[in-house]
């Protein structure tokens, strides 16, 4: 058997490493796992992270594993950090032993067909970079998975254009593998819409239209085919502005407000932050951040007031907004500034106002000691304490469908939190 299999590795040895090395990253998370089997499924997640996989965001005290800092940590937060590395390396991770063995056992039978017909170091670089592009289009869309389906559809691509020219290749990819294999992307299309398995769809069809390209390429044999080359191996630098776009989502509110976090300069904090909350209006810790960065400049807190109720306005479900315009609402001294604020909640809520002036409690004189921490002297160390607050044991008043509309916070939607980038 070990001679087999020696002799298998010795006559396929790019397509060889490249399983090797997602079986090895796999090992390596499963000897984690067992190491650290007290925190249960946490631990397959974490060991996923610390080896160089992109992970759902998480928030470091929901995992007691990562001791980083005080940050979150993981899905886009590390791609915008710079690590790029961490997409190709995505794809070497699996997220079970069945999907190891499904995807292992296409890219062998395919690249046994595919190797001999590639000089080695062509063929080690088009895995490389099938595995690559083929996640692109899902981080664009939020998405962080795992697994070398794309590079195994890129090489069902490429054969598709071989069996054309080589009739070795022909004799053995039929039709019939063509049909099973476009039978199975369509399946795998009805599972993620019927919700049975979270299958990464557009890795898989972008990984097969780069095999189709590539095969295209490499059997043009026109009048032009070597500037066709040329131009291909050039067009490969797109990847640079493609990956830098993906580190730098200048679409996306959520990255404004994480640039936010990393910087001193209060004023320019505030202009990433209103960038952020234009951009995404329905975040609440981007509208939170902003009134509590206005709350730093302003005697009279009135516009960290309209903030943070414009942001319950748009994220009913986020409890903390309610404890820091509690916290606002008690820098009102006068009657008048109170009157003032007060006028500020009915035009933005409008009918629902008094549904909402029981639940932030301004008709109550208890709300002076309201149980929220008072920035001393407008210190970020405490702001930062409220932004990252655990929910608190102490009951918020429950509001009545009939008076107000507070839909359960949606992790995949953009109206949701911050903390909701999911896979």
């Amino acid at each position: 058997m070990f001679h087999t299999l020696r002799k298998i590795c010795s006559k396929y040895p790019v397509t060889a490493a490249y399983i090797a090395v997602a079986m090895g990253l796999f090992i390596a998370v499963q000897i984690y796992r067992v190491n650290n089997s007290s925190y249960g499924e946490e631990a397959f997640d974490d060991a996923l992270w610390k080896l160089g996989a992109v992970q759902p965001l998480v928030f470091v005290h929901d995992r007691p594993l990562i001791k980083e800092d005080a940050y979150p940590t993981g899905g886009p937060f590390d791609l915008w950090a710079g690590e790029w590395w961490r997409i190709l390396i995505s794809g070497f991770h699996h997220g079970g032993l069945l999907h190891l063995v499904m995807n292992c056992l296409a890219i062998g039978y395919l690249g046994r067909l595919i190797e001999p017909a590639f000089r080695s170091w062509l063929y080690a670089g088009f895995l490389i970079l099938a595995t690559f592009i083929s996640f692109l289009p899902e981080y664009y869309l939020d998405h962080y998975p795992v697994g070398l389906s794309g590079g195994a559809c890129a090489m069902f691509g490429v054969l598709i254009m071989l069996r054309r020219i080589n009739p070795q290749i022909a004799e053995e990819f039929t039709e019939r593998e063509i049909t099973w294999g476009m039978g199975w992307l369509v399946l795998c299309i009805v599972l993620t819409q019927f919700d049975i398995l979270h299958i990464a769809n557009a890795a898989h069809f972008t990984g097969l239209f780069y095999g189709l390209i590539t095969g295209a390429v490499l059997t043009n044999h026109s009048r032009f085919a070597v500037m066709i080359r040329v131009s291909f191996v050039f067009s490969q630098l797109l990847i640079i502005p493609a990956t830098y776009l993906i580190c730098h989502p200048v679409w996306n509110g959520k990255y404004y407000w994480y640039l936010a976090r990393h910087e001193k300069n209060l004023n320019q904090r505030i202009v990433y932050l209103q960038k952020g909350i234009e951009l995404s209006p329905g975040e609440p810790k981007i509208g939170a951040e902003l009134a509590l960065s206005f709350f730093q400049t302003d005697e009279t807190p009135f516009r960290s007031w309209e903030i943070i109720l414009n942001a319950l306005n748009n994220n009913r479900s986020y409890d903390k907004g309610v404890q820091i315009a509690r916290l606002i609402w008690r820098q009102f001294r006068s009657d008048e500034q109170k009157e003032k604020a007060v006028k500020i909640v009915m035009d933005i809520f409008g009918s629902e106002s008094d549904a909402w002036f029981e639940r932030l409690d301004l008709n109550r004189a208890t709300i002076a000691q309201a149980d929220v921490p008072l920035p001393g002297n407008h210190q970020s160390t405490t702001e930062e304490e409220l932004l990252f607050l655990r929910e608190s044991n102490g009951q918020t008043k429950p509001i009545k469908p009939s008076d107000l509309f507070a839909p359960p916070v949606d992790p995949g939607s953009p109206h949701s939190a911050v903390e909701g980038v999911t896979l």
